[in-house]
């Protein structure tokens, strides 16, 4: 027995099964080395639970936690299956989504230092414009409508004009809009009734009836009755939005250098274009 084993081990297709048997063994080894790795580390597994919490209102069970953790790999696995598939090519979803994630990463690309109470101010004074209050005015109005001519609508205004700065009562056609305004600002005068009724309403003496004063829907007497001028917030008053909003430009400014090195770093073709 011991003789037909020396035999066996002696021919060379023992030496070659032998030798085929480590291969396969080392390849297999080599296989599940390379193997992609999911990995779900501390830090991601704590994030999965506050979110839990934050949609239930309470820390999530065991089994619901292996349900949590079930998904995300789940999902990591359809993920990477995916990539090795080249399904995220040519997919204008994902395509925009990596692009949002890239700028949003790129605005924190350069550090912006907390802006000192000078620098603030500086931009408080370049920018006030948008902390500001617009005019505000009280006004009542009558109205005679276009509906009759242009002509005889100016002749009915001028008319109840003439009375009313006697100090005669008189009224005007019916209208959908508001006859009286306790808080209106230019820009809805503007908007509602046209430039010129605007302008006449903010030139206006208070309390007294002037027009006829004209508009898409016909002839208008008006009274204003209060005005309270446009106002702009201090700074103290608004640093927290200034703050916000320099901050916000920093942001946008390392977005827009940051596509700059992108631009100096690809090469662009478009079909049609010489390159």
């Amino acid at each position: 027995m011991v003789g037909v084993l020396k035999r066996i081990a002696r021919e060379p297709l023992t030496h070659f099964l032998l030798i085929g048997a480590l291969l396969f063994g080392a390849l297999q080894l080599v296989r599940a080395a390379e193997r992609p790795t999911v990995r779900i580390d501390e830090q991601e597994l704590n994030q999965l639970v506050t979110y839990w919490q934050l949609q239930s209102g309470r820390a999530p069970t065991r089994p619901e936690l292996q349900a949590i953790l079930k998904d995300r790999i789940d999902e990591e696995l359809l993920a990477a299956e995916a990539k090795r598939l080249g399904l995220d090519k040519d997919d204008l979803i994902i395509r925009r989504r990596l692009a949002q994630k890239t700028a949003f990463a790129s605005e924190d690309v350069g550090a912006i230092a907390e802006p000192d109470a000078a620098t603030l101010r500086a931009y408080y004074e370049r920018t006030k414009a948008q902390y500001a209050t617009p005019a505000h005015i009280a006004l009542r109005q009558l109205f005679f409508t276009g509906d009759r001519g242009a002509e005889a609508a100016r002749a009915a205004a001028a008319q109840a004009l003439d009375r009313a700065t006697r100090g005669e009562a008189v009224a005007g056609d019916p209208f959908l809009l508001p006859l009286t305004y306790a808080d209106a600002s230019l820009d809805d005068l503007v908007r509602d009734y046209g430039p010129a009724y605007a302008k006449a309403v903010q030139a206006a003496p208070i309390g007294a009836w002037i027009g006829p004063v004209p508009s898409a829907y016909g002839m208008h007497l008006v009274r204003v009755e209060s005005r309270q001028g446009a106002d702009v917030a201090s700074f103290d008053q608004v640093r927290g939005d200034v703050r916000d909003a320099w901050i916000a430009e920093r942001r946008a400014a390392n977005n827009a250098a940051f596509l700059q090195g992108l631009h100096r770093r690809y090469r662009v073709v478009v079909a049609g274009e010489a390159p």
